[in-house]
C-alpha cells in the first residue's frame, strides 16, 4: 500500500477509523504528513458530521427505535412524517455546504457543483497518479481538454486524481492537486468557444462561496475554474499575489 491508497482508505473512514486497515493507521502513524492530513480531514468530518446532526429533530431516533419494536401488523403511517424528518435534515445540512450560488455563470455554477461533488466522495474520480504528465495522457485519451499552460505555479502543485465532466454540454477536465497537507484544489478546465459569462483573459478574478475560494481565468481558447477550501492567501500565492 502506497501513501495514496492509503490516504484514499483513511478519507472514507474518518468517522470509523475502526474500519481502516491495519497497514493504511500503521502509516498514518508512521507518516508524519499524512498523519497531519488525517487529523485535519477528520476534525473537517466531524464538523460536517456535527452539523448535519444539529439539525436532526429532537426525539427521532427515540421515535424510529420505538416504532420499530412495534408488532409488525399496526400500521406503517408514522414512518412517513418521520423519514420526512430525516430527509429535511439531509437537506439542511447539505445545503449547508453546498457553494453554488445563482449569481453564477451558468459554465461556473455547473464547475463548482461537479468540484464540490468529488471534494465530497458524491462522485468518484476517474483516474489518480502523482504524475502530471499521465495524468493529461488519461485525459487526452478520454477526450478531455488538458491545460496548454497554466499561471504562477498552479501547475507545479502535486497532482492526485482527474475526472472527465461535462460543462454546458462540451466536454470538461478536473484535474484534483494538494495545495497545501490535508487540502485539495480543483482545476476545471474547458474550452471557451462560445462559453458566456467569459472571465478575462490571464487575470484571475477571486471568488468565496461559503467554505470555497475560487480563481477564474481565461487563457486562449481554454477557461478555468480553480476550487478549493484552503484559505484564500493559499489561492493566491499560487498566482504570486499573496
Amino acid at each position: 500500500m502506497n501513501r495514496e491508497e492509503a490516504r484514499l482508505e483513511l478519507d472514507a473512514t474518518t468517522l470509523r477509523p475502526q474500519d481502516a486497515s491495519p497497514e493504511a493507521r500503521a502509516m498514518a502513524e508512521s507518516d508524519l504528513e499524512l498523519g497531519e492530513w488525517l487529523t485535519k480531514r477528520t476534525a473537517f468530518d466531524e464538523q460536517v458530521a456535527g452539523a448535519f446532526a444539529a439539525s436532526i429533530p429532537a426525539g427521532l431516533r427515540e421515535s424510529i427505535l420505538q416504532n420499530a419494536r412495534r408488532p409488525a401488523r399496526r400500521s406503517f403511517r408514522w414512518i412517513l412524517p418521520v423519514l420526512a424528518a430525516a430527509a429535511a435534515a439531509v437537506v439542511v445540512g447539505w445545503t449547508m455546504l453546498w457553494p453554488v450560488s445563482n449569481s453564477m455563470p451558468d459554465w461556473q455554477a455547473e464547475s463548482l457543483a461537479a468540484v464540490t461533488n468529488v471534494q465530497y466522495g458524491m462522485s468518484k474520480v476517474d483516474h489518480m497518479s502523482r504524475d502530471f504528465e499521465a495524468i493529461k495522457k488519461m485525459l487526452v485519451a478520454d477526450q478531455s481538454p488538458t491545460p496548454v499552460r497554466l499561471p504562477g505555479t498552479v501547475g507545479t502543485m502535486p497532482v492526485l486524481a482527474c475526472k472527465h465532466i461535462k460543462i454546458a454540454g462540451r466536454a470538461a477536465s478536473i484535474i484534483c492537486f494538494e495545495i497545501e497537507p490535508g487540502k485539495e484544489a480543483h482545476l476545471v478546465v474547458v474550452e471557451s468557444a462560445g462559453l458566456p459569462g467569459l472571465p478575462p483573459q490571464l487575470q484571475p478574478q477571486f471568488k468565496t462561496s461559503k467554505n470555497w475560494n475560487m480563481a477564474t481565468w481565461s487563457d486562449g481558447s481554454q477557461t478555468f475554474l480553480l476550487a478549493t477550501t484552503a484559505d484564500e492567501a493559499a489561492l493566491k500565492k499560487l498566482f504570486g499575489l499573496a
